[in-house]
C-alpha cells in the first residue's frame, strides 16, 4: 500500500535511507560527506540488527562469483562475477581506510582467507573461475587441523568485526549531524507516482531522494510503490563460542577466516569469540555444528558450550547475481540492496558508487535492477 501524507512534512532531508545495517549506514556516510542532509530509519531499536549483526567477518572479493543456487550460467554468470569483483576490490580499500579513520583497533587476524574444497576436482574448477575474474590465489593443503582438505588461500581478502564497525560508524554519523531514527516502521510517501519521503510512525518526513537499503525487506517495501525486485532469501545460521584462553597443544587457532565452499560455511576467530556461520536454508544450526565437527574435530572439542542462542539471518540474494545499486524505475526511489553474502565486503564501495550517482550525477548501469 502507498502511504499518503497525514499533513505537511515535519522534517525535510536531501536523502532518507530505509535500513540501518552496513549498507544503509555506509550510504549515509558517503552522502553526508558530500554535504547532504541525511536521515537513516530502521524498525529495529538498534543499528546493525539484520544480517549485518552476526556475519562471518570476511571481506572477501574472492567470493564474487554468484552462488550456484541462483541458477545463472554462461556469460551472465561471468559478467556478474566480474562486476562484483571490481566493486569488491574498491570497497575493501575504502573499508580499510574508514576503519582507520574511525579509530578501530588493528586486530590480531592475519590478512587473507582460506577456502576448503571436498576434492581436487572441485578446487581445480573453482580456480578456473578465480582466474577468469582476476582473483589472485595460492593452492594449499588445509593441514591436519582441517582434515588436510584441498584448499585455496587468498592473500587479497581480509576480515574484521562488522558489528563493531557499524556501531562506530553510527556514532560517527550522529556526531556529524546525521539523524538515525530507530524503532519505527517506515512507509514510502508517494504523490503522483513519485516517492517524496517517508512516514515514520505518525510523522511525515519529506526527502528529495529515498534509498531502499533494508535487505530482504526492501522487496516488500518497494512493492508498495509498484516495483518488483527479483530477490530471494538465503537463510544462514551463526553460533558463537568463547575463544579458548589457552590454545590447545598441537595447533594454533587460524588467524584468518576459513570457509567450506560446499556448504558456504565459515569459521572465524575474533578477538574473544570463535564463530561458526553460514550454510544455506538449513532448518536449524545443527547442520553447521555437524559440518565443522567433521572437518575440524580437534578444534571443536576444545570449545565450551555456545554463547547465547543460535542466530538466524536472511541474506538478501539478487537473482541477477549482483546487488541493485542506483535509480529505480520509480521516480525519487533509489536502491542499494540485495548484496547476498557480500554485504560486509561491498558496503563501502556500494555506498560510494550510489553517492556518486545521487550527489555527483554519475551513471553506472552495471548494477541496475531489471525493470519488472
Amino acid at each position: 500500500m502507498i502511504k499518503t501524507p497525514l499533513k505537511t512534512a515535519e522534517s525535510r532531508y536531501d536523502v532518507a535511507i530505509i535500513g540501518a545495517g552496513l549498507i544503509g549506514l555506509s550510504s549515509a556516510d558517503a552522502l553526508s560527506r558530500r554535504g547532504l542532509k541525511v536521515l537513516v530509519a530502521d524498525i529495529a531499536n538498534q543499528v546493525m540488527q539484520g544480517t549485518s549483526f552476526c556475519n562471518s567477518g570476511m571481506i572477501h572479493p574472492s567470493q564474487s562469483w554468484p552462488w550456484a543456487q541462483l541458477e545463472l550460467s554462461g556469460d551472465a554468470r561471468l559478467s556478474a562475477a566480474r562486476d562484483v569483483a571490481s566493486l569488491a576490490a574498491d570497497s575493501a580499500a575504502i573499508l580499510k581506510s574508514r576503519a582507520a579513520e574511525l579509530g578501530l583497533p588493528q586486530s590480531r587476524r592475519s590478512a587473507g582467507c582460506l577456502q576448503l574444497f571436498r576434492d581436487d576436482q572441485a578446487r581445480d574448477k573453482a580456480c578456473s573461475g578465480f582466474e577468469a575474474i582476476g582473483i589472485a590465489y595460492e593452492r594449499r593443503s588445509a593441514g591436519a587441523l582441517f582434515s588436510d582438505r584441498p584448499a585455496v588461500f587468498f592473500q587479497g581478502d581480509a576480515s574484521g568485526n562488522s558489528y563493531d564497525y557499524g556501531g562506530a560508524l553510527a556514532d560517527d554519523l550522529r556526531a556529524r549531524g546525521v539523524d538515525i531514527a530507530l524503532g519505527q516502521g517506515a512507509a514510502l510517501w508517494q504523490e503522483e507516482g513519485r516517492v517524496i519521503g517517508l512516514r515514520l510512525g505518525n510523522r511525515d518526513i519529506a526527502a528529495t531522494d529515498v534509498i531502499m537499503a533494508a535487505g530482504m525487506q526492501s522487496a516488500r517495501l518497494a512493492s508498495w510503490a509498484g516495483l518488483t525486485l527479483p530477490m530471494k532469501r538465503a537463510v544462514g545460521w551463526a553460533v558463537n563460542f568463547a575463544r579458548p584462553v589457552l590454545e590447545p597443544s598441537g595447533f594454533d587457532l587460524p588467524a584468518y577466516p576459513v570457509m567450506e565452499v560446499g556448504f558456504c560455511a565459515a569459521l572465524t576467530v575474533f578477538e574473544d569469540t570463535v564463530r561458526l556461520s553460514g550454510t544455506i536454508d538449513l532448518p536449524d544450526e545443527r547442520g553447521l555444528l555437524s559440518l565443522w565437527g567433521n572437518i575440524a574435530p580437534e578444534l571443536m572439542q576444545c570449545l565450551d558450550a555456545p554463547i547465547g542462542a543460535p542466530w538466524r539471518g536472511e541474506r538478501p540474494m539478487s537473482l541477477t547475481g549482483k546487488p541493485f545499486i542506483g535509480r529505480s524505475s520509480v521516480p525519487g526511489l533509489w536502491l542499494n540492496t540485495a548484496h547476498g553474502h557480500m554485504g560486509w565486503t561491498l558496503c563501502a564501495g556500494s555506498a560510494e558508487l550510489l553517492a556518486r550517482m545521487i550527489a555527483d550525477g554519475e551513471s553506472d548501469e552495471r548494477f541496475a535492477a531489471p525493470k519488472i
